[in-house]
């Protein structure tokens, strides 16, 4: 069954998402060299549109890694080691984050 006949479902969790058909379409497309001239122009486009939508002159960072890679740069940049940390957790990722903060 194709993706177009089957039904629908919108998600609520961190993944796996649906993802839209013009995206589907784009991975289609050849890969470009995520060190060239090409990829370089798209990050910084990105960027300056981020800065927009953030409202902010400051340096936005685009990472190209999973949530927990996000975490785990966001801890080390942000603390020291032997800082005191609270972590609230609910669940998995609050439980990920204090292992990382650990």
């Amino acid at each position: 069954m194709t993706q177009q006949k089957q039904k629908q479902i919108n998600l609520r969790i961190p993944g796996p998402t649906p993802v839209p058909p013009d995206i589907l379409e784009a991975v289609g497309h050849p890969m470009i060299n995520h060190r060239g001239g090409e990829f370089s122009a798209i990050v910084s486009r990105i960027t300056a549109h981020l800065k927009a939508f953030f409202l902010t002159q400051q340096e936005v960072m685009v990472l190209t890694c999973s949530g927990t890679g996000g975490l785990e740069a966001a801890v080390v940049n942000v603390l020291s080691p032997g800082d005191k940390v609270l972590a609230v957790s609910i669940g998995s990722f609050g439980n990920r984050f204090a292992t990382i903060a650990e």
